[in-house]
């Protein structure tokens, strides 16, 4: 019997009989390379016990790859000219769905627990780096939160979820990250690896989701808010991010950075996922 040509060839064999030209403005930069992403795939550990969500499957070759060892995977394509090369690549994977839709509008849990039931899902993906922040957002924050998280992202990305408190590139989005679960990079991938090249460097993101939250606000949509609230202006003050956030007086959010052990001149930027924490139960306490 002849070997079945790899996930990558059959990729390459189907792009061109469709005449594909990938889509700048979608943030399209496939990873066409078997070996390169199996390591990867080696790397995030993906096993037959896991069903996968991934975003942006572009060509479908990581998702030819993660349907040969996951249970099942569920891939989310925007562009649906992309739909008769997924279907060549994707044939003999009876464990791999497509859906075409902007994954930005979907509803997560709707559409994991349409592929998945109600089990334990993770996400692998080559994200679309011009939404990467948005998609990050999405995954931490909603009710289906996935147990863990294996992306590419842009370099500089990668650096802002993994910066501190009081760093230039602490911002809501690292401090969502944090407060979901632990990041860290596991392969720097060069821009040559992407059909086409990117013009930024390139990381392969684990962020594992924590069993027990580091910190527990008394509720968790306003702490968000109030995340999002304490990095709104910069070079604004907390107590002035949190009056225009909450229509607070400014006496008001003095008493509330006060019951929250807050400095009265903190910038947003300065404050730990603790401290964040206190301000979104002090605002709770007061009732704003």
């Amino acid at each position: 019997m002849p070997l079945m040509p790899s996930a990558g060839l059959r990729a390459r064999v189907a792009l061109d009989r469709h005449d594909f030209r990938t889509s700048h403005a979608l943030g399209q930069n496939f990873l066409l390379d078997d070996a390169l992403l199996s390591h990867l795939l080696d790397l995030a550990d993906v096993s037959a016990q896991d069903n996968v969500l991934e975003i942006g499957p572009g060509a479908g070759v990581m998702t030819a790859l993660l349907a040969g060892r996951a249970q099942r995977v569920l891939a989310v394509e925007v562009d649906e000219r992309l739909q008769p090369v997924l279907e060549s690549v994707l044939a003999p994977h009876e464990n791999a769905s497509v859906r075409y839709a902007d994954f930005l509008k979907c509803d997560v849990g709707a559409l994991v627990d349409g592929a998945f039931g109600g089990a334990p899902y993770r996400v692998v993906a080559n994200l679309p780096y011009y939404i990467t922040a948005d998609i990050l957002l999405r995954l931490t924050t909603c009710a289906r939160r996935p147990e863990r998280i294996d992306i590419m992202v842009q370099r500089e990305a990668a650096e802002r979820i993994l910066s501190n408190p009081g760093c230039k590139q602490w911002c809501a989005l690292a401090a969502i990250v944090r407060h979901y679960g632990a990041a860290r990079v596991l392969e720097d991938v060069p821009a040559a690896a992407f059909e086409p090249p990117p013009h930024v460097e390139s990381c392969f993101l684990e962020i594992a989701r924590y069993a027990e939250p580091p910190v527990r606000p008394a509720d968790e949509a306003a702490f968000l808010r109030t995340i999002h609230a304490a990095f709104a202006m910069r070079r604004k003050t907390l107590a002035n991010n949190l009056k225009s956030a909450f229509g607070l007086s400014a006496q008001q959010a003095a008493d509330v950075l006060d019951r929250a052990g807050i400095d009265g001149r903190a910038r947003g930027e300065a404050l730990s996922l603790e401290e964040l924490a206190r301000v979104s139960d002090a605002l709770q306490e007061a009732k704003y």
